[in-house]
């Protein structure tokens, strides 16, 4: 007998291509999906993950099981969430946007609503108003995205973000305002390639040789506070004792790098569940 779930695993790992980030997608433990996966191999006959040094990648025959089962199983997930959308709520958000500004109006909806299961979920801002579209999600919490959306995805504006470069506080780069030419052949630690101010700061300074370095939050804060390097990072992702802890500050810069929108994506279908968050957020913002 087939064990969807096990499928579900699967497909999950092989999509993500990280345990740790299948688990928080399907809120299960690692060392559990782990096991799973080792079961279905076991059942199958075939290894069907090698490691690499962050995450995993599939063998051939994974990637032929993968191909087979992707669109069966993915249908399974919509249909299983079309039937328990009362119970539950798909929430797509940037990875520090759900904790850092969300986070506090999340926890009040689940304290007054603790019977609503909210699903945060991951993605590139196109990936997850794709899926906004398609019904997959429900909500996207985002930096605004300037792309054409389609007419069917509503948008609220709640307020604004900084970006800004950070430096070692006794280094040359406190006293001096930043231009193109000096952050020209200068490492800059930035966070993942897609987030959205790194392509910003590649458009502001274009023709520009920039030696930037992808890099976790936690990690920008430590090179920058090393004084050789500088970092990027949107301020209020940061929290504030951070600053005095690492001895930092925010440096002048003459590019206009400013500040940017934020808020949330639905599209025409709203349960009641998700109307009483939308409201929620509207209050806490004070929209």
């Amino acid at each position: 007998m087939i064990d969807f779930e096990l499928y579900r695993m699967f497909v999950a790992v092989a999509k993500e291509e990280n345990i740790t980030k299948a688990s928080e997608q399907l809120s299960i433990s690692q060392p559990a999906i782990t096991k799973q996966i080792k079961n279905l191999e076991n059942q199958l006959s075939v290894k069907l993950f090698e490691r690499k040094s962050k995450g995993v990648i599939l063998t051939q025959e994974g990637k032929e099981l993968y191909n087979k089962i992707k669109n069966p199983i993915e249908e399974l997930n919509r249909i299983d969430r079309q039937v328990s959308k009362e119970k539950y709520i798909n929430i797509g958000t940037h990875n520090h946007m759900g904790s850092c500004i969300f986070g506090d109006v999340i926890n009040d909806y689940c304290l007054k609503y603790p019977n609503i299961n909210l699903n945060l979920i991951c993605e590139e801002t196109p990936e997850m108003i794709k899926k906004l579209k398609n019904k997959d999600l429900d909500i996207v919490f985002s930096k605004r995205d300037n792309t054409d959306i389609d007419d069917s995805i509503q948008y609220i504006k709640l307020g604004y973000l900084h970006d800004v470069i950070i430096a070692n506080n006794e280094s040359k780069f406190a006293t001096q305002e930043l231009t193109l030419e000096n952050l020209e052949n200068q490492i800059i630690y930035v966070p993942r390639n897609y987030a959205q101010v790194v392509t910003r700061i590649k458009e502001l300074t274009k023709g520009k040789n920039l030696k930037l370095k992808y890099s976790s939050y936690k990690t920008i804060l430590e090179l920058a506070s090393s004084g050789n390097a500088l970092g990027l990072i949107t301020r209020e992702y940061i929290n504030k004792d951070d600053y005095k802890k690492f001895n930092l500050v925010e440096v002048k810069t003459s590019i206009n790098i400013g500040k940017v929108e934020f808020g949330i994506y639905t599209n025409s279908t709203k349960s009641k569940e998700l109307n009483n968050l939308i409201k929620l957020i509207k209050e806490y913002f004070g929209k």
